[in-house]
């Protein structure tokens, strides 16, 4: 899939954008008819209580992708939505912390880092384990516009692609935490 948002600064035709939305709705459709057959396979199996875990799992995910899409921030959004679906070594969950805020002052900032931190990890984590990173942002944080917090579960191959991160100073954004291991990394990034 052609990512559009990346060329940002060129303009783009109608045709490119109603491709990439067709590609788009079909990764969504995907998604969805799994799920759809999940529940189906679990209705036949009589296995009621995990239709209902599957349904409430279906519920929270909408939720976080309503909030997340309402922060006006159209370029994080699509990155992270469409995020799973491009990936082949790390799964992304996603959540919104506070109330629905205006952000679109730090939509590139945001897109920048954590473009900057996939492809980090992507340097950094074992494509032959299972790796999870799940990423919260708080709106509501009482000395900052916006906190983002990194929660990430796996193998950790290469931690030295980190360093440079870790260390330099950025003036968008602190880095007020970054503890990593061999399976886990928890950052904390406030933005300015």
């Amino acid at each position: 899939m052609k990512d559009v948002s990346k060329k940002q600064e060129e303009p783009v035709s109608d045709a490119a954008l109603i491709n990439e939305l067709i590609q788009l709705m079909g990764h969504f459709r995907h998604d969805w008819m799994n799920k759809l057959q999940l529940i189906k396979g679990n209705l036949s199996l009589q296995k009621y209580d995990r239709v209902v875990e599957i349904i409430d799992e279906m519920v929270i995910d909408a939720k976080h992708e309503s909030k997340l899409s309402n922060l006006k921030t159209p370029h994080l959004a699509f990155d992270f939505l469409t995020f799973n679906w491009k990936s082949r070594y790390m799964r992304l969950e996603y959540e919104v912390l506070g109330e629905i805020k205006d952000l679109s002052a730090y939509d590139q900032k945001l897109s920048n880092l954590m473009r900057k931190l996939f492809h980090l990890f992507g340097l950094a984590v074992s494509n032959e384990s299972e790796n999870h990173l799940t990423v919260s942002l708080q709106t509501d944080h009482p000395d900052r516009q916006l906190i983002v917090y990194l929660d990430f579960h796996g193998t950790i191959a290469n931690a030295d692609v980190f360093d440079e991160f870790r260390k330099s100073r950025y003036e968008d954004f602190d880095v007020m935490q970054f503890e990593l291991t061999g399976h886990e990394c928890v950052a904390e990034i406030g933005m300015n």
